[in-house]
């Protein structure tokens, strides 16, 4: 189960470095413009830490991407049974909370879908 959320934090490390290049800013721009620290953006992108919820819509709003956009890294995978597994494994390790937090980010960015009882 660990290699599956390294793998996670490895692929949000590399989207963002790859958003923060494409405006041609440094760590340190980027950490002054989401107001999070150079350090803590360098191994995020690194993929050695795990941002918060709060830090990633930092990050986005910096980048001026939607929090969507910046969790977009699915060309990793190669079909739904993929996807769908990797998710699950995602899903399983996470501790309650976060696991509340991830449903009320689906049920925001989906509202038009049933919600279960």
């Amino acid at each position: 189960m660990k290699k599956s959320y390294e793998n996670a934090a490895i692929l949000l490390g590399r989207r963002i470095r790859s958003l923060r290049e494409s405006k041609g800013w440094t760590q340190q721009e980027l950490g002054t413009q989401a107001d999070v620290n150079y350090k803590f953006v360098g191994e995020i992108e690194r993929g050695q830490q795990n941002p918060s919820l709060n830090v990633l819509v930092k990050i986005a709003s910096a980048l001026e991407v939607d929090l969507p956009d910046l969790l977009r890294f699915e060309h990793e995978a190669s079909d739904r049974k993929e996807i769908e597994s990797q998710i699950e494994k995602v899903l399983k390790t996470m501790p309650d909370t976060d696991l509340r937090q991830v449903l009320l980010v689906l049920r925001t960015l989906y509202p038009a879908h049933p919600q279960a009882a």
